[in-house]
């Protein structure tokens, strides 16, 4: 008994000696690692092979802070949700690069450098995060399928490159031009609602521009 409880103080003491950080680390990695075992349904030590397996892995509404570690293994991963998670920066994903799918929607994410090396996606979304601009997204030319509504973006600076784009969601920002998106000629659907600042001549012009596209918006001016 006396063994048992000493060993319980040991414990209680080192996880008083973690940081903030470590902490948050610590929880995420056991989150990770419990969803890993959920779509193996097994149980036992990961293996190299086990982590290779996975190709689709939940982690939506966990609260979780950070994902820095407990990913990188997962190298064959092709879709991950993290909505409504609290990340506020995407450290830990910039190694997956084999995900087609990645939904980040509902964190409070201020930025997405490091997305810029996962060249295979084709579908993400960022809805409802504190995004000002989408530096990073440029790179990613394979997506045809993109949400940014709800977040406070001025302009569209970078997203002209993505030319495969066939869907792309940008309502509820801040944008007062939507210069560049005339040359997304794959576009099928383009919502701009709620968007203040855009005016009937703007969004009548990048009609004329996408005659094929569906453009949703309520211009007041």
């Amino acid at each position: 008994m006396k063994q048992l409880l000493l060993i319980c103080a040991v414990v209680a003491l080192v996880g008083c000696g973690e940081t903030k950080e470590e902490k948050a680390a610590t929880k995420a990695n056991a989150i990770i690692e419990r969803a890993i075992r959920f779509e193996l349904n097994g149980g036992g030590e990961l293996t190299k092979a086990d982590y290779e397996k996975v190709t689709y892995l939940n982690l939506a509404d966990n609260q979780l802070t950070e994902v820095s570690k407990g990913l990188e293994k997962l190298t064959q991963l092709e879709r991950l949700l993290l909505i409504r998670n609290q990340l506020t920066d995407v450290k830990g994903l910039e190694k997956l690069t084999q995900l087609k799918e990645l939904f980040l929607g509902r964190n409070q994410l201020t930025n997405v450098k490091g997305l810029e090396n996962l060249t295979q996606l084709t579908s993400l979304d960022l809805v409802r995060n504190k995004l000002t601009d989408v530096k990073g997204l440029e790179n990613l030319t394979q997506l045809t399928w993109l949400q940014l509504p709800h977040n406070q973006l001025t302009d569209v600076k970078g997203l002209e490159k993505l030319t495969q784009l066939k869907e792309l969601y940008l309502s509820a920002n801040q944008l007062t031009d939507v210069k560049g998106l005339e040359k997304l000629t794959q576009l099928k659907e383009l919502d701009l609602r709620g968007n203040p600042d855009l005016t009937k001549s703007q969004i009548a012009e990048l009609q004329k521009a996408l005659p094929k596209c569906k453009i949703y918006s309520n211009p007041t001016k």
